[in-house]
C-alpha cells in the first residue's frame, strides 16, 4: 500500500564483494525504460567496506509511481552481474464514505429535522446534498470535526414537513466523493412512528405501576401474617 516501506534484497554471496559495488536499476516494462534510481536507500547496517552476502535497500514512503521492476547490479572484476529482479506493486489506499441518516425519536411541530452523517473521508473532499421525492435539496452543513489531513465527520441537515414525514416520502442523502456518487436512502423502518413511541411509553408506565401494586400487596400480606402469628 502507498506510504509503506518496501525492502529489497540482493544476494552477492558468490561474488565475494561488498555492497558498495551494488547499484539498483529501475525498469518500467510498459515503456522499456531502464534507469538508475535514488529512491532506494542502502540499509545503514552495512558499511561500504563490509563483506556480506546480502545487500539490503529500502524504498521509503512508497507511492504508486514506485511500482516497477527493480534489479541489483554488482560489478566484480571486469564483469557486471545482474540479479533476477523484484517486482514492486504499490496500490493507493481505497477509502469509501460511510453514510448514516439520523432521525428524531419523537417528532412534534410543523417540521422534522434529518441529519446525514458522512464518516471515513476528509470533509474537504466530499459534497453532500439530498433528494426528497426526486427533488434535489442542498441541505445545511452542521458541524465538521477534525483538522486538515485527518479523517473527519461531515454532517448535513434538512427539514422535512410533518406531512412528508407522515407519508414517509423517499429521502436520499447523496455524497459526491472521488468523482463518484454514494447514497443512503431513509428506509420506512428508519422513521420511528410517534404513535408507537407513545404506546411503548404507556405500556412501560403500566408495567411499573403493576409491579409497584404487586409489591405493595405482597408486603401487606406478609405483614398481616406476621401480626397474626404474634397474636397467637
Amino acid at each position: 500500500m502507498a506510504g509503506e516501506d518496501v525492502i529489497l534484497n540482493c544476494n552477492i554471496v558468490e561474488l565475494y564483494s561488498s555492497c558498495s559495488t551494488v547499484a539498483w536499476l529501475k525498469v518500467i516494462p510498459e515503456n522499456a525504460t531502464i534507469s538508475l534510481t535514488d529512491r532506494l536507500q542502502i540499509h545503514p547496517h552495512y558499511s561500504s567496506n563490509q563483506w556480506t552476502s546480502i545487500c539490503t535497500a529500502v524504498i521509503t514512503n512508497t507511492t504508486v509511481h514506485d511500482s516497477s521492476m527493480y534489479y541489483c547490479a554488482a560489478v566484480h572484476s571486469r564483469f557486471a552481474h545482474i540479479g533476477n529482479g523484484s517486482r514492486v506493486i504499490v496500490k493507493e489506499h481505497t477509502v469509501f464514505p460511510v453514510i448514516d441518516i439520523l432521525t428524531p425519536l419523537i417528532t412534534n411541530g410543523p417540521s422534522v429535522p434529518l441529519q446525514c452523517v458522512v464518516k471515513g473521508v476528509e470533509a474537504s473532499q466530499v459534497h453532500v446534498f439530498w433528494t426528497v421525492e426526486g427533488k434535489k435539496e442542498k441541505g445545511q452543513p452542521v458541524l465538521t470535526h477534525g483538522n486538515d489531513g485527518v479523517i473527519q465527520i461531515t454532517r448535513s441537515q434538512i427539514l422535512m414537513t410533518a406531512e412528508e414525514w407522515e407519508r414517509k416520502v423517499q429521502c436520499v442523502c447523496v455524497v459526491q466523493f472521488g468523482g463518484q456518487l454514494y447514497n443512503k436512502t431513509l428506509q420506512p423502518h428508519d422513521a420511528p412512528d410517534v404513535c408507537y413511541a407513545a404506546k411503548y411509553i404507556y405500556l412501560s408506565v403500566c408495567l411499573i405501576f403493576a409491579l409497584l401494586l404487586l409489591a405493595t400487596v405482597v408486603i401487606y400480606r406478609l405483614g398481616r401474617k406476621t401480626f397474626l402469628m404474634m397474636s397467637l
